[in-house]
């Protein structure tokens, strides 16, 4: 039996969106908000400065152009 040993990469090592740090957590506020609003608890997500507004803008346009060509 031929044994294959890969290594794993974290999800920050294969999704580009989470190697920017202030993104990432960005992102992750807005997870969390989601995630506990569908659970029946609301808190509040904090303001994305406008560099991160941006960023995020281009995120969607960039994944909603890839399920367009799929």
């Amino acid at each position: 039996m031929i044994k294959l040993i890969m290594k794993k990469k974290s999800l920050m090592e294969t999704n580009p969106y989470l190697r920017d740090p202030e993104l990432r957590e960005a992102l992750l506020n807005i997870s969390v908000a989601t995630s506990t609003a569908v659970e029946g608890m609301k808190i509040k997500i904090p303001k994305l400065s406008r560099r991160l507004q941006k960023k995020m803008r281009e995120i969607i346009v960039a994944q909603e152009a890839a399920r367009k060509d799929r």
